[in-house]
Parts: structure tokens; sequence; C-alpha cells
């Protein structure tokens, strides 16, 4: 009798709702024998490891202590990995609130270091150290091609040069602009995108997807919108149908680290004009995600962050 491969992924943001729902999933899988959860709060990260035993029947879950938001942090956390990964889901991420555009040490937003930077960080640091088997899965957005419906405008630049890309990273894009939180979360996730493009190109031996959860009930991202719209992410959107459940949100993901034909390189979400619904490449609604120039430039404008 054949054995399973015995895998072992790591989740960021994995205590709460899409990222500990991941670990939820994955977990069920034979082939997983290993996950780690990296999250900020130890205690909340104990109570979430708890319940996931009591779900899933197995004790297969380790804590990695870790702020996505601190390079230092994500840096000391490695540590705690015992030896590789076969895949990587980097799902911790916010809108940012009140405090998206403040800057921290590193001299970028907190909504880029907590959703980008300290991603960056990590994944490339397991590249560098040849510590990631298979597949690397950043958490992306619908905000990053736009929600009409919800008056998310959609990120877009006159040169999307690493100059210019550089001007969001370190909330200067806004310095003579109405701010606008949720066009910068999705300048942030479109950014992130193209930087996972990019080491899809340097890494052909490995797969690297950007997947949006799409619009999902139950999470805590709608807890950092204006009143309006947190309303109407709680409560107006789900009524009416236009959002589906965490379980399915979190399948994406899944889907993300194990099915094979999701390709390299390409950011998957909704369809045009819908926040739910069957994935498709984002490139074939807007070319621009799969300019290799653009894509360079994102690389290039997260790295003049990273010391």
């Amino acid at each position: 009798m054949s054995t399973l491969p015995a895998k072992t992924v790591l989740i960021t943001g994995a205590n709460a709702g899409i990222g500990k729902d991941v670990a939820r999933q994955l977990a069920l899988r034979p082939e997983m024998a290993r996950i780690y959860l990296a999250c900020r709060n130890k205690d909340r990260a104990t109570t979430a490891k708890a319940e996931l035993e009591a779900k899933t029947g197995r004790r297969i879950f380790d804590i990695i202590l870790m702020d996505v938001a601190d390079p230092g942090s994500v840096r000391a956390g490695l540590a705690g990995i015992n030896g590789s990964l076969d895949a990587l889901v980097m799902n911790a991420g916010t809108v940012g609130g009140k405090t998206a555009l403040d800057l921290t040490a590193d001299g970028v937003t907190t909504v880029f270091a907590t959703n980008v930077l300290g991603h960056a960080v990590l994944l490339e640091a397991l590249l560098k150290e040849d510590r990631l088997g298979e597949v690397a899965v950043f958490a992306g957005s619908e905000a990053a091609r736009g929600v009409p419906k919800l008056r998310m405008k959609r990120p877009s630049f006159v040169s999307t040069s690493a100059d210019e890309l550089a001007t969001v990273i370190d909330g200067s894009y806004f310095a003579d602009r109405k701010t606008d939180l949720t066009l910068a979360f999705g300048q942030v996730k479109y950014i992130g995108a193209l930087w996972m493009a990019y080491l899809a190109r340097q890494h052909p031996d490995r797969r690297f997807i950007t997947v949006s959860p799409g619009s999902t009930s139950g999470t805590q991202a709608p807890n950092d919108l204006k009143l309006p719209l947190r309303v109407a992410a709680k409560y107006v959107i789900p009524a009416l149908g236009m959002a589906h459940k965490l379980d399915v949100g979190a399948r994406r993901l899944v889907d993300g680290v194990t099915d094979p034909t999701l390709s390299s390189g390409v950011f998957y979400a909704s369809a045009a004009n819908t926040i739910t619904g069957p994935l498709v490449n984002q490139a074939d609604i807007f070319p621009d995600l799969a300019n290799p120039s653009f894509q360079d430039h994102a690389n290039e404008a997260i790295h003049r962050f990273i010391t």
C-alpha cells in the first residue's frame, strides 16, 4: 500500500476567519502532516489551535508567533519553522481602518506592511534558504480589480513605474488626493499580485498564485471599514446573496494550495462584475496584470523598503 506524502504548510493570520478555516480544511486532507499557525497573539493562537484540534481530530498544529507588519518579527518567527514547507498561505491582512495610512518604522503604510511587506520578507527568506517546496498562495482581493457595485474604484496608475508604486507603499500617493481607504487597500493588493507574478517568472519550478477569497461573510475584514460600508458588508451584501459563506472563501485559498491546474503567476478572482462564483484569471479582464514590466516595477518598489 502506498503512503501519502507528509506535507507541511504555514498559514499567516491563522487564528480567525478565513485563515483559521483554511487550516481546518487542509487538516482534513490526509497528506497534511503539519500545519503552522502563524499569529500575532499567543493566547488567540492557543485558543484557535485547541478548536482546530477538536474540529479535525488531528494534533498537527504548531504555533509560530509572527506579526507580518514587522519584518523583525517575521525573521524571528522563521527560526521556529522546523525544516522546509511544502506550501505557504499568506492570508494575514487588513483594510486598515483609521491607522491604514500610518507609517511603520520601515517607512511603509500599515496597510501595506500587513498585507505585503511582511509576506515579501517571509516568502523571499524561504526561497533564499531553499525552504519552500511547492507553492505559495497570496490572499488577493476583488478590490485589486475594483468593485463597481460597491463603489470601489479599480487601482489605476499613470505609468505603473516603480516610483509611482512606491508612492502607494509610503502613503505619499494620497498627499495631494482625497484619502480613499478602500482604494488604498485595493492598490496594496494589486501590487502584491504583480509581485507574485514577478516571482513566478523567477522560479518556474514552483507555483506562485494570488487568490481572492471573494465576498465572504463571517470574517473580521468589515470591522476596518467606515460605518456605511461596514453595515453593507456585514448585513446588506450577504442578505442580497452577494457573499458566500466562510468555508467557500477559504476553499478558494485551499484550492490555490492543492489544485495543480491553477497556473503560477496568475491572479485568480471572481468573474467580471461579480464578487463570488468561479475563479477566473484576472489578466483576461485586465491585461496589465500580465505586464512583465509592471511586475518588475512592483518588485523593485517593494524592495526599496526592505533592509
